[in-house]
């Protein structure tokens, strides 16, 4: 299994929602880097939950696929930024939420993420 740090729980809700478990007792790579992460899926590491943006090519290519088709979980984004110079960002924040709302499947506030491996190996969950 892949997890960016300590912190990552996304693997963890994915198989409760999936799986009816959260209880994951496999290996772990720590990869604290989005494409290190996709590059660690793609080299057949471990699986994990990738942005579908991200991935999308890859899968179509079948050099991944996902563990049980469509089932897909909902991470909100959040936007933050210090008040102080908070003028300074209006445009970037803007232009942003725009790129967002134009790109994300749902909506600028979640987006989809899909387990995945790499197709040369179907992995059995546990």
């Amino acid at each position: 299994m892949l997890r960016f740090d300590r912190r990552d729980g996304m693997q963890a809700c994915w198989a409760r929602d999936a799986l009816g478990t959260s209880f994951l007792d496999a290996p772990v790579h720590w990869v604290p880097s989005t494409q290190g992460f996709l590059d660690g899926a793609l080299a057949g590491l471990g699986w994990g939950l990738n942005p579908l943006m991200l991935v999308a090519a890859h899968l179509t290519a079948r050099r991944l696929v996902e563990l049980v088709p469509s089932q897909r979980l909902d991470v909100p984004l959040h936007w933050q930024h210090a008040r102080l110079g908070a003028r300074l960002l209006d445009g970037l924040r803007a232009t942003v939420l725009e790129a967002a709302h134009a790109s994300l499947p749902s909506s600028a506030a979640h987006t989809n993420a899909a387990p995945l491996h790499t197709s040369r190996r179907r992995p059995v969950p546990s």
